[in-house]
């Protein structure tokens, strides 16, 4: 994949999600299915996408393993288990690859294919499909190969980092709110360099009002694996 992102294709992926959006903005108390696979470009991208959502499955009695894919440095890993041990998560793995080599990789279609065969995920969150980062693109592509080769049938949640999204559901994180501020005042490396503590929580302030899913809420775009390859695949061509 080049790495350069290619607006034209960006631009056919919106008009790929335009049939999925609404004027009002669903709310669901959770998504569906008691096991949770999060999938995160790097290290603190989970908690300030989707921290909460992720203490609210621990808390309702689900089951949520991280599989993070670069930027792994012993620092970052640390913070990393800190955060997860906030938010209760029960696996966490941490590859060590470079970021913006993630396309390179060859083992790295086995390895995650390996890790949700493990998990059998129910529902599997990823970074949002206009993230502009180039490992937040890729973690998308992979995933898509996966699920177009294996006819997957989880649910796909696109959260948000670096890019707002255009959602089409939203969830009330209120009663965990303080758990996703603690955790992500565990990313201390991070936090030195952009202080992503008050941008996660005010994301999620804006959410909880916009949405009207309550006074903290996490939002995200929701699809079907088999619609997440179809837009994959419409903006890029082929996968």
């Amino acid at each position: 994949m080049n790495r350069r992102l290619r607006w034209s294709a960006i631009y056919r992926l919106y008009e790929g999600i335009e049939p999925l959006l609404n004027y009002s903005v669903a709310k669901e108390d959770k998504p569906r299915g008691q096991r949770v696979v999060v999938l995160a470009p790097h290290i603190d991208d989970e908690t300030i996408g989707c921290g909460g959502v992720m203490a609210k499955h621990v808390a309702l009695g689900d089951r949520v393993a991280v599989l993070t894919f670069a930027d792994c440095t012993p620092e970052r890993i640390a913070e990393g288990q800190a955060a997860g041990r906030i938010l209760g998560v029960q696996r966490q793995d941490f590859l060590p690859y470079p970021s913006k080599t993630l396309m390179d990789q060859a083992d790295l279609p086995g390895i995650l294919a390996t890790f949700l065969a493990e998990e059998q995920p129910d529902v599997v969150y990823t970074p949002g499909l206009f993230d502009r980062h180039v490992d937040h693109l890729s973690v998308n592509l992979l995933l898509a190969r996966h699920s177009r080769a294996s006819r997957a049938g989880y649910m796909v949640y696109s959260y948000e980092v670096w890019n707002t999204l255009t959602p089409n559901v939203a969830i009330d994180i209120s009663a965990h709110a303080g758990q996703k501020r603690e955790a992500l005042a565990c990313f201390t490396s991070q936090n030195a360099a952009n202080n992503w503590l008050e941008a996660g929580m005010a994301l999620s302030r804006y959410r909880g009002i916009t949405t009207g899913a309550g006074e903290y809420a996490e939002a995200f775009l929701r699809m079907s694996a088999s619609r997440h390859v179809e837009l994959m695949e419409h903006a890029f061509k082929r996968i």
